[in-house]
C-alpha cells in the first residue's frame, strides 16, 4: 500500500514521548475510535519513571515499540509531545527514518525559529511538515484541546485527525505561523499570571485581596476583551508619561511592604518605552477610536514602516 493510500485510510498515529499531554490525547482518540495508536518512550524502562508511562499506556489502549526507527515505521503520523528543549535533536533522529508522504508533527512549545528548522530537516525525507500549536490545557480537554496548525503537512493532519472529534484549526502551509500565535499569545497568558501573583501577593498581605479581585472582575468583565483592549491602549497612548510616574508609586508601595515588584518594574519599563515613542505628536490629547491605531503608530515609530 502507498503512502498516499495508507494515509486516506484511519491513519496509524506515533507519539514520541508519552507524558501527560499524550496520553490524555492518545486516550481521547482511542475512545473516539481511532487504532492502531503506538509510542516511543525513551523513559519507559526507566525504574522510576517507566511504571506510569506503562501504565498510561494501557489505560490509553496504546502500543508501546522499543525504538523511534519502529515508530516511524510504523506509523503514517508521527507526533512528537517532549519538551521544546529536545525538539530539534529529536526531529533530527526521527528525520532519518521518516518515509515519503508521512507526517512529522511537533506538539512542543517551541520558537517559529525551532519549527521552521524541523520542517527543513523533514523536506529532504519526503515527509510532511506540521507545526502545532496547544491553544488551552490538554487535560481538560483530552483529544480536543484546540489546536492550531502550520506547515506543509497542516491541511492533512487536519484532514486526517478531525473526524476523530479534534478541534484543529489550520493557519497556513509555512512551519512556525503556528508556534508565533502561541508564543505571542503566552506573553499574555502568563504575563497575566505574574500580575496576579504579584497584585494578589501584595493584596493578601494587606489584607484587601478579595477587594482587589472584585474591582479586577468588574473592569474585565463588565465589557469585550476588545472593549477593553481598545479603552486601556487608547488611553495610555496618550497617557504615558503620567502612568510610568504611577508605577514609580506602586514599585515604592511594594518596596515598603518588603514584596518583590518584577512585573511592575516591567510594566515601568514598557510604559517608558511608549511615553518615548512621543504617541501625543500624533493623536493630540484626543485617545484614538481604536487600538490598531496605537499599534501601528508603535511599529512606525520603531521602524517597521509598513507594519510587519
Amino acid at each position: 500500500m502507498s503512502a498516499d493510500q495508507t494515509m486516506k485510510a484511519a491513519p496509524a498515529l506515533g507519539f514520541i514521548g508519552f507524558g501527560e499531554a499524550a496520553f490524555h490525547i492518545a486516550k481521547g482518540l482511542t475512545g473516539a475510535g481511532l487504532s492502531p495508536i503506538r509510542a516511543f518512550d525513551l523513559m519507559a524502562k526507566d525504574p522510576k519513571v517507566g511504571p506510569l508511562v506503562v501504565e498510561r499506556a494501557a489505560a490509553a489502549k496504546v502500543e508501546l515499540v522499543p525504538s523511534l526507527a519502529d515508530l516511524t515505521a510504523l506509523c503514517d503520523i508521527v507526533l512528537c509531545a517532549t519538551s521544546a528543549k529536545y525538539a530539534l535533536s529529536i526531529a533530527a533522529d526521527a528525520a532519518s527514518s521518516m518515509r515519503p508522504g508521512t507526517i512529522y508533527a511537533d506538539l512542543n512549545s517551541a520558537s517559529p525559529g525551532t519549527k521552521k528548522r524541523i520542517g527543513a530537516l523533514m523536506a529532504p525525507t519526503g515527509a510532511l511538515f506540521a507545526d502545532v500549536a496547544v491553544m488551552e490545557l490538554v487535560p481538560p480537554h483530552g483529544h480536543k484541546v484546540p489546536l492550531a496548525v502550520s506547515g506543509t503537512g497542516a491541511k492533512l493532519f487536519q484532514e486526517r485527525l478531525s473526524p476523530y472529534g479534534m478541534k484543529i484549526s489550520f493557519i497556513n502551509e509555512n512551519a512556525g505561523s503556528s508556534s508565533a500565535l502561541k508564543m505571542l499569545r503566552s506573553i499574555f497568558m502568563k504575563g497575566l499570571t505574574a500580575l496576579l501573583l504579584e497584585t494578589l501577593t501584595a493584596g493578601r498581605k494587606a489584607g484587601v485581596d478579595q477587594e482587589i479581585m472584585d474591582s479586577i472582575s468588574g473592569t474585565i468583565n463588565s465589557r469585550p476583551l476588545v472593549d477593553t483592549a481598545t479603552m486601556l491602549i487608547t488611553r495610555t497612548a496618550i497617557a504615558a508619561e503620567r502612568r510610568v510616574s504611577e508605577m514609580g508609586e506602586v514599585m515604592d508601595t511594594l518596596g515598603e511592604m518588603g514584596l518583590d515588584s518584577s512585573a511592575s518594574q516591567a510594566t515601568k519599563l514598557k510604559l517608558q518605552a511608549l511615553a518615548d515613542l512621543d504617541l501625543r505628536a500624533d493623536f493630540g490629547n484626543t485617545p484614538p477610536e481604536t487600538y490598531t491605531e496605537v499599534l501601528d503608530a508603535i511599529l512606525r515609530k520603531s521602524g517597521h514602516h509598513d507594519g510587519r
